[in-house]
């Protein structure tokens, strides 16, 4: 098959559904602090996948905390989606909001717009639909530059690419979307227009179009 065309077409996703909404009342709703910066992580399990990294996130959330004392980032804090708060959550330094298993796509829609970024340190990872969720909601993405993220991220354009798996590298990363507001806005806007450019279901199914358009032309060449 090493002669055979290959056709990379873009997974659809809903972009009535996953929408940018303001921020302010994203947190309002959810309870969250309006005024401190906001680092969002979410995995089905949470904490307890090993493949999704979190232990990893730990580590460089820790770095940052010691590297942004005396700055406002120090005020930083994590909302955790996909698990329930355990009964010895890690101290890092700061507060940790855990939003449990969410039901509906409303509620995940309002933590990605709370969010100022979501981080997504997976060590193992085809293409996660959270990432995608995360830009169409106009929301920057860090993680490791590994995988389907790569394909998602626009590196220093819609979020941050950090050295898989250093730690290290992925404190720097969210430190370089957090500290610049006027940046952080930027890459949220960028994100929503990613979005709208690759996995609107419209443009996803003409590309299918013509893929399967191309393939019957051959077809009818090669009987003709």
């Amino acid at each position: 098959m090493g002669d055979w065309p290959i056709t990379v077409i873009p997974n659809p996703i809903d972009l009535n559904v996953w929408t940018p909404c303001e921020q302010a009342q994203a947190r309002a709703l959810l309870g969250l602090p309006a005024d401190r910066p906001l680092v969002l992580f979410g995995a089905m399990g949470g904490s307890a996948d090993p493949r999704k990294g979190a232990d990893l996130l730990m580590e460089a959330l820790e770095r940052l905390r010691s590297q942004v004392a005396g700055t406002p980032l120090e005020q930083l804090e994590l909302v955790v989606f996909g698990q329930s708060r355990p009964a010895q959550p890690p101290d890092l330094g700061f507060p940790i909001h855990y939003s449990g298993h969410l039901q509906d796509d409303l509620s995940l829609r309002l933590l990605y717009a709370a969010a100022d970024v979501f981080v997504i340190p997976s060590l193992q990872d085809n293409l996660p639909n959270t990432g995608l969720e995360a830009h169409a909601c106009g929301t920057p993405v860090v993680a490791f530059a590994t995988g389907g993220l790569v394909d998602i991220v626009d590196d220093r354009i819609t979020g941050a690419l950090a050295e898989p798996f250093d730690p290290g590298s992925m404190a720097a990363a969210i430190r370089w979307v957090l500290e610049d507001l006027q940046r952080r806005r930027q890459l949220g806007a960028a994100a929503r227009q990613r979005a709208e450019r690759l996995w609107d279901p419209a443009r996803v199914s003409g590309l299918y179009g013509e893929v399967y358009g191309q393939a019957l032309e051959v077809n009818s060449s090669q009987c003709g």
